[in-house]
């Protein structure tokens, strides 16, 4: 049997012959009407009646009239495939996805947001501390800053408790005011404040506010 065979079902009962809206041949009536007209000839077509009425001997060999130019089936199958392939792919990404909830992101803000800590003697900043309170009695505090490179962006603000320096270890904090970087991070004076954040290289003072500084 030709493999080139065009397969249209009957209509079901409920559809109606006649268009209503157009007054002409319902176009599944017209489709089901032109597919026996190839199948039993159309000038060209070596179909007889007997295939016509055996029909297909499997659903590879025939070719089904969509609309307009013939799709063959088993092109179609590998197509539709491929496609139920490629989205079982993306299905699967999805449900690999973590599932986050409202719990989950609490912790994470959590572990970035923390609470003041107060240090009493010389200290390095740990990678959890965000805010600062420098309250060693009697002497300049020294502070070892994260390195900068490792830390791009982050922020830290340091606050005094006493009338004592706070200084860094090394010379890596650029004054407010720009220039070069020195260990100067507050003054000796209790309540005086100040904001760094990592450029990179450096620990930038984005802020520094004096205890007694005059608001307007």
């Amino acid at each position: 049997m030709p493999s080139n065979i065009n397969i249209t079902n009957i209509p079901a009962p409920r559809v109606d012959f006649i268009d209503p809206r157009t007054g002409l041949m319902a176009m599944a009536w017209y489709r089901f009407f032109y597919n026996l007209f190839v199948l039993v000839g159309n000038g060209s077509n070596q179909t007889s009646l007997e295939d016509l009425q055996v029909g297909p001997l499997n659903n590879n060999e025939f070719i089904i009239d969509v609309e307009g130019p013939n799709v063959n089936t088993q092109s179609l199958v590998s197509s539709l495939d491929s496609q139920i392939a490629e989205l079982t792919k993306e299905i699967e990404g999805l449900q690999s996805q973590p599932n986050l909830t409202s719990a989950d992101i609490i912790a994470a803000i959590s572990s970035v947001s923390t609470a003041p800590v107060t240090k009493t003697a010389d200290f390095t900043v740990s990678a959890n501390e965000t805010w600062i309170i420098n309250n060693k009695v009697g002497s300049t505090c020294i502070v070892t800053l994260p390195t900068a490179s490792t830390y791009i962006g982050r922020v830290l603000t340091f606050q005094n408790y006493q009338d004592q320096l706070l200084v860094s270890a090394s010379s890596d904090v650029v004054p407010v005011g720009g220039g070069a970087a020195s260990t100067s991070i507050l003054e000796d004076v209790s309540g005086n404040s100040a904001t760094l954040v990592s450029d990179g290289t450096n620990w930038v003072i984005m802020q520094r506010i004096p205890n007694n500084v005059l608001l307007i």
